[in-house]
């Protein structure tokens, strides 16, 4: 009986180490290992249940999912995350992927955050596959761009658009932002590009990553997208001559 006691115990320290090792690390609570990712080493999270943090000057607020839900969204993720490698992980600076569902960031929802200071990246499973795509690789450029700004200068980026166009920054809620593919171009991939040049770039990374084919339809037509495509792809380069 009292070995069975113990078991129980050395079990629930065990338990519980491992959960304050990963507050710890990235900050946010009730957290649990799904999966570790041990080729890229990457460490799959989700929660034990929901959970409220402050990350910053934002509380981003997620949902636990069930099994089911997350073992396909891990698959998902896991497949796009495929098309880069542990070194470029490393050099980046990503260690930890969050699956969950109903993110928000404030009261904001949100499809995705990165927080590249605790090298992590918050995905939210309330999307269909196609969009969760892209949303996947858009916030992994968040953390790219934080960790190497020196190769995608705002300056330089800002001279790619019409002269009168200004990027709506913070006077608009980024939720009336569509992350659909619009028709239109001229120059931008979605609307949510047309928020900041951090999304723009992002949604062009995205774009890059997860629609190779369209990308290289598009770019042919729109000369503006052209060169941020071009440019995109040479910082990407950059960071990877570097590994």
């Amino acid at each position: 009986m009292k070995l069975k006691i113990l078991t129980l115990l050395l079990f629930f320290i065990i338990f519980q180490s491992k959960a304050d090792q990963i507050y710890e690390l990235i900050k946010i609570p009730n957290l649990k290992i799904y999966q570790i990712d041990k080729e890229n080493n990457l460490r799959y999270l989700t929660p034990k249940k929901d959970f409220v943090t402050n990350s910053g000057i934002y509380n981003v607020s997620c949902k636990k999912s069930n099994d089911y839900r997350v073992k396909g969204k891990y698959i998902k993720t896991k497949n796009e995350l495929d098309v880069y490698n542990k070194k470029f992980f490393e050099k980046i600076k990503l260690r930890y992927i969050v699956l969950c569902e109903e993110l928000k960031v404030g009261e904001i929802n949100a499809l995705g955050f990165a927080n590249p200071e605790m090298k992590t990246i918050l995905l939210n499973m309330n999307v269909n596959n196609k969009l969760f795509e892209r949303v996947i690789h858009h916030e992994v450029f968040h953390i790219i761009e934080n960790n190497y700004k020196k190769f995608f200068p705002d300056r330089v980026w800002a001279k790619f658009n019409d002269q009168n166009f200004y990027y709506s920054g913070s006077s608009k809620n980024p939720e009336n932002y569509s992350l659909t593919k619009i028709n239109n171009t001229n120059g931008f991939f979605s609307e949510y590009a047309k928020y900041s040049i951090s999304e723009d770039m992002a949604e062009t990374f995205s774009f890059i990553n997860s629609r190779k084919k369209y990308v290289s339809k598009i770019i042919n037509l729109d000369k503006i997208l052209n060169k941020k495509v071009t440019f995109i792809k040479e910082g990407i380069s950059n960071i990877k001559k570097s590994l």
